[in-house]
């Protein structure tokens, strides 16, 4: 496997297709000891509501 290294001083730009269930407005993206982290969180009606599964014992 090979590893894409952008090596660089100064600012970058990368874009990309966002899903349609993120929120735009509510990204977020930091960098810290070179790696970047972008959070996509889900637009509300997105979001699936939890679902409780029993579990038996044997």
């Amino acid at each position: 496997m090979r590893a894409k290294l952008l090596r660089n001083s100064g600012s970058f730009e990368r874009r990309f297709a966002l899903p349609d269930e993120a929120d735009a407005d509510k990204i977020e993206a930091s960098i810290s000891k070179g790696v970047l982290t972008v959070t996509l969180p889900k637009k509300p009606e997105a979001v699936k509501p939890e679902k409780k599964i029993e579990i038996k014992a044997a």
